[in-house]
């Protein structure tokens, strides 16, 4: 009777750890092809996933410059804060510098927003984008 006591407990402590980690702050990410226009999606926090969503990304060019714009949608019953950063990658699928960085985010309730980003190359020199979106915490932190 005790051994089953024991392997009850051990089994919640495993599954409570299961649900902490599936809290945790790591990072979903959507890949997109700018030449093919297919998207990858990635998904390390699947409740993340359910709580700021990516509904739209639109690019524009202006001057050779590409700007993204990306939809968020918070899709919690209550206001959601976060960080959200876009990478560009060059035609021969190197990474470039990160000038810009994470951007957070503070969302209310059902509430959509767009968000801007300036590539840091000429657009014709930019053959994909990767949207990152990182963590849950309290707005304003």
């Amino acid at each position: 009777m005790k051994q089953k006591a024991v392997c009850l407990s051990v089994l919640l402590a495993l599954l409570g750890l299961a649900v902490l980690t599936g809290c945790s702050a790591r990072i979903n990410s959507v890949t997109i092809n700018r030449d093919s226009g297919t998207r990858r999606w990635q998904v390390d926090n699947i409740f993340l996933s359910n709580d700021i969503r990516v509904m739209d990304v639109k690019e524009e060019v202006k001057d050779d410059v590409l700007f993204v714009n990306v939809l968020l949608k918070n899709g919690w019953h209550m206001p959601i804060g976060g960080k959200i950063k876009v990478l560009f990658y060059s035609t021969s699928g190197v990474q470039l510098d990160d000038p810009w960085g994470w951007r957070q985010i503070n969302l209310e309730s059902r509430q959509e927003e767009w968000f801007r980003f300036m590539a840091p190359k000429k657009s014709d020199q930019i053959s994909q984008l990767k949207i990152m979106i990182r963590g849950i915490n309290k707005p304003g932190s």
